[in-house]
């Protein structure tokens, strides 16, 4: 009698709190959207590093959620510069750079199709591991360099012409996005939804390979970004 005593109490006990989980997984559809901006850092490695420096990243974007799934579009935009000045190798009989890098720094301006999945979640903590494709462009002046004399008879570099130069690349990319809530609230854009803010940490790689310098250079990108992400999730009509 005292065992189903035990049993009937935390029956009881536990019944309230299974019906509010289940309640609050009902208010919501599955679908959620939303975006995130955010700044991080890169450096380059193979070949890749032998030509470029390591730099600050920016990236922006769009989040389509469905359960557990997710739907990343990112734009990203950085300027890293060059190591090397004559990056086609473009040189005269005598060896000369018959070209160099115009440009401080180059700019790169790339966008990310990523599909991932949340593995983990747990209070206001999530990691979601996402995979996919980056685009992107590498733009720079290339000085055109002739070699004249100068009045003491000695050759000196003159810059003939200046070209604006770009390279593109399609490779893979991968990342975790790890975001913690800040806080949410009830707003309604055309239909009740839930507004959840976060801060999202994530640690990235992307390949990238540019085959016209020479020699042709290949390697990954591999960084960190910080973002603010906000997403709505819809509410069900129920």
């Amino acid at each position: 009698m005292k065992r189903t005593l035990l049993i009937l109490l935390a029956m009881l006990t536990l019944t309230p709190a299974a019906l509010r989980a289940q309640e609050t997984e009902s208010l919501y559809t599955g679908w959620g959207a939303g975006f995130h901006i955010g700044v991080g850092g890169m450096v380059p490695t193979g070949s890749l590093g032998d030509d470029l420096k390591g730099c600050a990243v920016f990236t922006g974007g769009f989040d389509l959620e469905y359960q557990r799934a997710r739907l990343k579009i990112d734009v990203n935009y950085s300027q890293p510069s060059f190591k090397n000045e004559n990056p086609y190798a473009i040189y005269d009989e005598n060896g000369r750079n018959l070209q160099m890098n115009g440009s401080a720094n180059t700019t790169n301006l790339g966008a990310g199709f990523q599909l991932g999945y949340t593995v983990w979640r747990q209070g206001k903590v999530s990691v979601t591991p996402c995979v996919g494709i980056n685009f992107s462009r590498l733009r720079w002046d290339m000085n055109t360099i002739k070699w004249e004399k100068d009045d003491e008879g000695e050759e000196r570099p003159k810059i003939d012409n200046v070209t604006d130069v770009h390279e593109n690349s399609t490779g893979w990319t991968a990342s975790v996005d790890i975001d913690i809530a800040l806080g949410g609230k009830f707003v309604d854009l055309g239909g009740k939804s839930h507004y959840v803010s976060s801060v999202r940490i994530t640690p990235f790689i992307t390949h990238a390979g540019y085959s016209h310098l020479s020699p042709a250079v290949k390697g990954n990108w591999i960084g960190m970004t910080v973002s603010y992400a906000g997403l709505s999730r819809l509410l069900s009509s129920r």
